[in-house]
């Protein structure tokens, strides 16, 4: 957190502009703005170096649609490294103020990225988002699963709009302007442009390029019809410079912050194949299987091998690490499909677990730029700090952090009282590579990217109260030789994984639950199996 305060933001949320300002994809000389007006007409746009807006450096008018109301304007000729004020006109009415900031440009410069991911609406109030709105950095990331397109709620005042499955455009559309009506996501827009990708509930739950889990075509028609209505509104109410223009499944992209900072923005869910152990699906190491298609894998492999930039940020929804556990076989025949137990080890195959020649050649391309990169990944409800992934011959190429979920269940607190404390050291005492995992706190990421170092600081978030935001952890990661994760705090020792939290059981029994309910958790955690919640109706 900052004590830096920021210039007092115009909290005006009425129609026109009911649904708030935002900016996205910004690059050192320019930026999206965004905005909705409601019923359409004609809209005047303006830039400027103050809030006041007495140094306006750019400004015009565009027409926003009758039936959507977008506006989206690519504001050009910014300086870099420069905080921005924006507004709208529409209908003799002003919009919110928002604030954004350009990408610096040098090649001696630091860069402070917020990350956030996974916020079910009905689950919990959006109170992460606010108070990373109040936190001082120059970007946010969005991990994906910014809306989620089911019926599960747990807040009655915030039941999902529509009361079904999200699946044609207007539905889409309905979810994601829900969203936007929450005054702690506008304050996030408002005071911090943001990259976005999209994660599977963005779509369906496990999508893929030809359909999803929970996707029924007699009920809900052709999946390419899903598909495209749930990336069109995406895309409408989060831009992304698309790769290709015409193609609005191409959300790969590079942001490039000069030779400072490199940003690669992946899509892992519109090209990927089908997940390993579902009927009729390739199994995971199958050299064939991919989970970016054809064209963004060139793009990938060329632009994280490439050793200019002083940093590489990966971002990908789901974690690019191995993660795998030691189970029994007899698990394989009581898990759902695609988590499955091989050779005495279980894995999720909705993650890069399922897709292993690919993250081979993801892994060689980063193999051979030489350090200095960063994956960030989300999807699991959990922090993770992780040194790989690695080569063959174990050495790691990069550090993934994962980033904790902002309004869903973390996975720790879906077990017994005081397991899910001890999850985290148990992951990490599990799975080589892992020095670190949290699974009971929401709350979000800053990274903090200087001339040496990384430096990743976990802030956890309680959505239930006002309560301040605390540190819960931080990691550095040396510019300097192999990538891998230093504790800057090496006084703060993780729990033991074998020490025993307290109980009501005693003696043989209480220690065998305890171990049961740990290695059930521990498998829950890697595999992504999620407790299914009744909606209330």
């Amino acid at each position: 957190m900052s004590d830096t305060p920021f210039p007092a933001l115009d909290p005006l949320t009425e129609p026109p502009f009911s649904l708030g300002v935002a900016s996205f994809d910004p690059l050192p000389n320019r930026v999206l703005l965004w905005c909705v007006v409601e019923g359409g007409g004609t809209c005047h746009w303006e830039i400027a170096t103050d809030p006041a807006f007495f140094d306006v450096v750019g400004r015009g008018k565009v027409a926003a649609p009758a039936d959507t109301g977008v506006v989206l304007v690519d504001a050009e000729g910014l300086q870099p490294g420069t905080a921005y004020w924006y507004r709208f006109t529409a209908q003799g009415k002003p919009s919110p103020v928002g604030r954004t900031r350009t990408l610096p440009a040098g090649a001696d410069e630091h860069l402070r990225l917020g990350v956030t991911c996974c916020a079910r609406f009905g689950e919990s109030p959006f109170t992460v988002y606010g108070e990373l709105a109040r936190t001082d950095v120059d970007l946010v990331v969005h991990l994906g699963d910014y809306v989620y397109e089911d019926t599960k709620f747990e807040i009655e005042e915030r039941r999902p709009e529509p009361d079904h499955d999200c699946v044609t455009l207007e539905d889409y559309r309905l979810r994601h302007a829900q969203a936007r009506r929450d005054p702690d996501l506008q304050a996030l827009h408002a005071r911090h442009p943001m990259v976005v990708v999209w994660d599977d509930h963005d779509l369906a739950d496990n999508a893929w390029a030809g359909g999803a889990k929970s996707h029924d075509e007699a009920e809900q028609g052709p999946w390419a019809d899903r598909l495209a209505a749930a990336l069109t509104a995406h895309q409408e109410f989060l831009p992304k410079r698309l790769a290709d223009a015409a193609d609005i499944t191409s959300a790969w992209r590079t942001l490039d912050a000069g030779s400072f900072v490199r940003i690669l923005a992946t899509e892992t869910r519109a090209h990927r194949d089908e997940q390993a152990g579902l009927d009729g699906a390739a199994p995971a190491d199958d050299p064939q299987r991919t989970m970016l298609g054809a064209q963004q894998a060139a793009w990938l492999d060329a632009a994280a091998a490439d050793p200019a930039p002083r940093w590489l940020v990966l971002v990908s929804g789901t974690v690019l690490s191995p993660l795998t556990i030691e189970a029994p076989q007899a698990l394989d025949d009581i898990l759902p499909e695609k988590y499955a137990v091989v050779d005495g080890r279980a894995s999720n195959s909705d993650q890069w677990d399922g897709y292993l020649a690919e993250r081979d050649r993801v892994t060689t391309a980063l193999g051979r730029r030489g350090g200095r990169s960063i994956v960030l990944s989300g999807d699991i409800h959990s922090s993770w700090a992780i040194e790989g992934p690695c080569e063959p011959d174990g050495a790691p190429v990069a550090v993934e952090l994962v980033c904790p979920p902002a309004a869903t269940t973390p996975m720790g607190q879906l077990l017994p009282a005081g397991v899910g404390d001890r999850l985290g050291p148990a992951l990490a005492h599990q799975i080589e590579h892992v020095r670190w995992v949290d699974a009971t706190h929401h709350g979000f990421v800053v990274l903090t990217l200087t001339e040496d170092e990384a430096l990743a600081t976990w802030w956890w978030v309680d959505p239930g109260t006002t309560a301040a935001t605390e540190v819960g952890r931080r990691w550095a990661v040396p510019a300097e030789g192999r990538p891998r994760l230093v504790d800057p705090e090496p006084a703060v020792a993780a729990a033991d994984p074998d020490d025993e939290p307290p109980s009501p059981l005693s003696g043989r029994t209480a220690r065998r639950w305890r171990q049961l309910a740990v290695a059930a958790g521990t498998a829950a955690a890697v595999l992504g199996i999620r407790r299914v919640r009744r909606a209330r109706r």
